[in-house]
């Protein structure tokens, strides 16, 4: 009578082992099939406590990459950072500390607008358009 019990609850567990498996896989597909809809580069311009230009492009997989261009500070850098949904994640110079905070999400116009910040005292809005 045991061995019959054992061979249920093996037989029970190994089909849910193996739908975990099934499960597994078609996740991993779901992920490699993953196309962000906000890829793509945008152009734009920041102002505020400093001014200049900023090209973002966000890849298919997320991965945002920022080249802003001061023309107040004569500052030109390149950094990276995420994507959560429309909005930007960790999006931060590690040298400057510049920010970029907001989202993607289009507005009438087909622009683009948000934050940015370096510390207290030093931010401003951004303006971007798809190209």
């Amino acid at each position: 009578m045991r061995i019959y019990k054992f061979i249920i609850l093996f037989a029970l567990f190994s089909l849910f082992s193996c739908q975990q498996i099934v499960d597994n896989y078609w996740e991993r597909k779901a992920e490699e099939n993953y196309s962000s809809p906000y890829k793509g580069v945008y152009i734009g311009t920041y102002s505020g406590s400093d001014q200049g230009t900023l090209r973002i492009e966000i890849s298919a997989k997320d991965f945002v990459e920022v080249k802003r261009m001061s023309t107040l500070n004569a500052v030109n850098e390149t950094f990276e950072g995420g994507m959560i949904g429309a909005s930007f994640n960790q999006v931060k110079s590690r040298t400057s500390g510049f920010t970029i905070l907001g989202n993607v999400i289009s507005s009438p116009q087909n622009t683009y607008s948000g934050t940015w910040k370096i510390d207290e005292g030093n931010s401003g809005t951004w303006i971007l358009k798809k190209q």
